[in-house]
């Protein structure tokens, strides 16, 4: 019960994080198509990082090439970049808490910042990590899971942007 409440506090507080990250109106932001592009780069360097690779694997199942209103308000758009994958080896190898940190890691690297104390999300078998770049406005949250699947899901998403910006 107690797993239960924890995961709606999580889905709850992520998705307040997402229309608050996602719609902010900063005018240094680079245009869609440049966002776009960065966050295709940004995931493609994820997915074939040896980061990801000490634990798992995971594929592209939405590569930002369609614009959605989705967490955003009203005649404004953004793009998403969606991936899945697997945790290599049995469950007792590679913990979701290190599988995600491997991830954070190298998006710190790439100029992404934690927005979520994610240690207060984290327990044996869930791990996730959300991450904002503040030149780009581009936001990655990773979730990496035991006993479910996909066991990695990763989303990464633009700012919103006015549609014909």
């Amino acid at each position: 019960m107690r797993s239960d409440i924890r995961r709606l506090y999580v889905a709850a507080m992520l998705a307040s994080l997402a229309v608050a990250t996602g719609c902010s109106g900063d005018s240094d932001k680079p245009t869609l198509d440049e966002a776009t592009k960065q966050l295709i780069a940004d995931g493609n360097k994820l997915l074939s990082s040896r980061e990801l690779a000490a634990t798992g694997s995971a594929t592209a199942t939405e590569s930002a090439d369609q614009e959605t209103e989705a967490g955003c308000v009203k005649g404004q758009i953004q793009r998403f970049f969606r991936a899945q994958g697997q945790l290599t080896g049995p469950p007792y190898v590679h913990s979701p808490g290190t599988a995600v940190g491997l991830i954070r890691g190298l998006l710190a690297t790439q100029g992404y910042q934690t927005i979520v104390d994610d240690l207060d999300l984290e327990d044996e078998n869930l791990g996730t990590t959300v991450l904002l770049n503040p030149k780009t406005g581009i936001t990655f949250l990773a979730t990496v899971r035991n006993g479910q699947q996909p066991n990695i899901m990763i989303v990464g998403k633009t700012s919103c942007y006015e549609r014909g910006a």
